[in-house]
C-alpha cells in the first residue's frame, strides 16, 4: 500500500544519552519512544506495537505533530515490517571538540561542555543484544556510530559495537572528529562495509581552532592519512571529509581552496560539504552573500564531492535555489 511516511521515523532508532527515539531528524522534537533512559531493560513488544500504531497513523494522514511539516515526508510503498534498516549509538557524550555549532553543547558552550564529558553515560550492548534476540536488525542494517566521539568508547565497546554491526550482515558509519585515532576504525576499514566522516571545516589551522575550539588541526590530517591508507584493498570502505560552510566564519575562498588542497594531498576520494543547519533554516528565504556563493560554486565544481542530503528535500530545494 503506498503511504506517506518517513524511512527515518518508519524504520531508524536513536539511542541517545537520555532517551530512545524512533527519529531525530527534528533535532529539538523528537519522535520519543522512552523518556530518561539510561540503559535499563525495554519492552520489546511494546515498542513493536508502538510502531504499527504509528504505521497505521501514517496510513491514514494522521501524524503527530512533530511529522507534519517534516521535509523528509514521502509518499511511497513502504515495508511495513516493524524492525531497523538504521541504528544511530549516540549515548556518550564526551568529546575531545567543542564545535561552535554543537547542538548538544549548545553552540559550544565552556560550561556545557564540562558537562558533557564528565556526565555518566551507561553501556549500549545490553540493550541492542535484547533487540537482537527478537530479531529486530533488518539485513544489512546501517549503524551510525557517533557519540560525543566514537573513538574514545570506553575499552572494548567500540571493537565490540563493530562485531555486532558486521553480525548483522550490516554496514557501519563512524562520525568523528578525527583528533584521536582509533585502531578499531582502522581494522573495520581493511574489512567491512565502512564508512568514516570527519567533519574539518576549514582550510586553515587558524580557522579550525575558531570553529573546533580545540587543537589539533595538523593531527588530523596525519590520521585522516593513516584512515585512507587503511581502505585501499577493501572497495566497500570509504573516507569522507567534511566541511560545514558557516557563514561568516570559513565562508571564504581561502578556506575552502586551501581545504581542498589538502584533501588532494592526501589522496580523499570523497568529500562532502554541508551548510550549518540551523543557519540556513533561519534564512531560508534570504539573499546569500557573495562570498557564500562564491564558495558554493567553486565547491560545486570539485570532483569527487557531494553536498550533504541528510535531509534530502530541504537541502536540496535550497542549494538548486542558490546554486542557479
Amino acid at each position: 500500500m503506498k503511504f506517506k511516511c518517513c524511512e527515518w521515523a518508519l524504520a531508524h532508532l536513536v539511542i541517545n544519552a537520555d532517551d530512545l527515539t524512533y527519529c531525530c531528524a527534528s533535532f529539538d522534537k523528537k519522535l520519543t519512544f522512552l523518556e530518561n533512559y539510561h540503559g535499563e531493560s525495554v519492552d520489546i513488544d511494546k515498542y513493536i506495537e508502538n510502531r504499527k500504531n504509528y504505521i497505521e497513523q501514517c496510513k491514514q494522514g494522521n501524524f503527530p505533530e512533530v511529522c507534519r511539516d517534516c521535509p523528509t515526508l514521502e509518499e511511497r510503498e513502504w515495508d511495513e515490517t516493524v524492525g531497523f534498516i538504521d541504528v544511530s549509538v549516540s549515548n556518550r557524550t564526551k568529546c575531545s571538540c567543542n564545535c561552535t555549532y554543537c547542538i548538544i553543547s549548545g553552540g559550544g558552550r565552556e560550561d556545557r561542555k564540562r558537562e558533557l564529558n564528565t556526565r555518566e553515560t551507561y553501556d549500549v550492548r545490553p540493550v541492542l543484544t535484547q533487540f537482537k534476540e527478537k530479531n529486530m536488525f533488518k539485513k544489512g542494517c546501517h549503524f551510525i556510530i557517533g557519540g560525543g566521539e566514537c573513538a574514545e568508547y570506553p575499552k572494548g565497546e567500540l571493537k565490540w559495537l563493530i562485531d555486532f554491526a558486521f553480525s548483522q550482515q550490516g554496514s557501519i558509519e563512524f562520525l568523528s572528529a578525527g583528533i584521536t585515532y582509533s585502531q578499531d576504525i582502522t581494522d573495520a576499514l581493511k574489512v567491512g562495509e565502512t564508512k568514516l566522516k570527519v567533519s574539518v571545516d576549514a582550510g586553515t589551522k587558524k580557522v579550525y581552532e575558531a570553529v573546533k575550539r580545540v587543537k589539533g588541526y595538523d593531527h588530523v590530517w596525519k590520521n585522516l592519512k593513516k584512515y585512507i591508507e587503511a581502505t585501499k584493498k577493501n572497495p566497500k570502505a570509504e573516507v569522507t571529509i567534511k566541511y560545514i560552510i558557516i557563514p561568516g566564519v570559513n565562508d571564504n575562498m581561502k578556506e575552502a581552496k586551501e581545504f581542498i588542497n589538502r584533501c588532494n594531498k592526501i589522496k580523499c576520494q570523497n568529500i562532502e560539504i554541508n551548510v550549518e543547519f540551523f543557519w540556513m533554516n533561519e534564512n531560508f528565504d534570504k539573499p546569500i552573500s557573495d562570498n557564500l556563493r562564491e564558495v558554493l560554486t567553486y565547491f560545486n565544481k570539485q570532483p569527487n564531492l557531494c553536498f550533504s542530503s541528510n535531509i534530502s528535500t530541504h537541502v536540496k530545494k535550497w542549494l538548486d535555489k542558490n546554486l542557479a
